[in-house]
């Protein structure tokens, strides 16, 4: 397994995704500044009016960046909310990054030559999952160091050892999420092979379901079918760290989105690649 992955991350290497990623991440971090310059701050994909609690930051689900109620004295939860508002960005960066890397070989037929040399489909499709998960892991974990310095020193805030564990604490749920997306969207590029209906599959799930949310928030749990179908989409679970709402148990249903990921769809994305026809 471990010369397989080895090989998966050569195969990544000399691709144009290893290149893509990197810049992609660049414009992020593009934006990110250009949104500190904001004077007044910025507000992303915000939805207002929790009829559970009236304070400003619980009554929001979304992506808040540089939105300090004082410049002179910052709270370290505005900072947090600025550092994870990129989030909003998170899931077009593991997109491509999935479906331009696994589906490479599956196009162009290279996918034939370690079959034939006996290599099992499962040992693959591992590989590639590791890889994937390896290399996006680094650059959001990176990225996330990069806002969070960032904004401290925008603001003069010098975090405590405690505050950064803390941080680097939500960074790591926030990667959990980011893995059981991952594994969606294998299974959805197993299931439909074309990169183009694959990208509009994902980008139609992924963005129409945190529309719904936005919509049905205030009454979610009411929601049971509609409730579940919004659960799988990884924005979800980002909008609502992304305001801190940490005492409806979003934690608790991070890890179990994980677990899910774990040990449901990795199955079912085992099960489907032995049904796989290599053509």
């Amino acid at each position: 397994m471990i010369n397989q992955v080895k090989a998966e991350f050569l195969k990544l290497k000399y691709s144009n995704i290893f290149k893509a990623v990197p810049v992609l991440l660049g414009v992020g971090v593009i934006l990110y500044v250009v949104f500190s310059l904001s004077g007044g701050g910025t507000q992303l994909l915000v939805s207002e009016g929790d009829e559970e609690v009236n304070t400003a930051i619980q009554g929001m689900i979304g992506f808040l960046a540089f939105t300090f109620e004082d410049l002179n004295n910052p709270q370290f939860d505005e900072i947090l909310q600025s550092a994870m508002s990129c989030n909003v960005f998170l899931w077009i960066f593991i997109l491509i990054l999935v479906v331009q890397f696994f589906n490479y070989d599956y196009n162009s037929g290279t996918i034939k030559l370690p079959i034939a040399y006996g290599i099992s489909r499962i040992k693959i499709f591992m590989a590639k999952f590791l890889t994937i998960v390896i290399y996006a892991g680094t650059f959001y974990v990176l990225f996330s160091a990069f806002t969070f310095l960032y904004t401290c020193m925008n603001v003069n805030y010098s975090p405590t050892s405690s505050e950064v564990l803390r941080y680097l604490g939500y960074v790591g749920v926030n990667y959990l999420v980011m893995i059981s997306f991952i594994l969606i969207c294998l299974i959805v590029s197993i299931c439909l092979k074309n990169i183009g209906v694959i990208s509009t599959v994902m980008c139609l799930f992924t963005l129409g379901s945190a529309i719904l949310y936005t919509g049905v928030w205030q009454q979610f749990h009411s929601y049971h079918i509609l409730r579940y179908f919004i659960q799988l989409n990884p924005l979800y679970y980002w909008m609502n760290m992304g305001t801190l709402r940490l005492d409806y148990g979003i934690m608790n249903e991070m890890v179990i989105y994980f677990a899910f990921g774990v040990f449901i769809l990795l199955p079912i994305s085992i099960v489907l690649i032995r049904k796989q026809e290599v053509k």
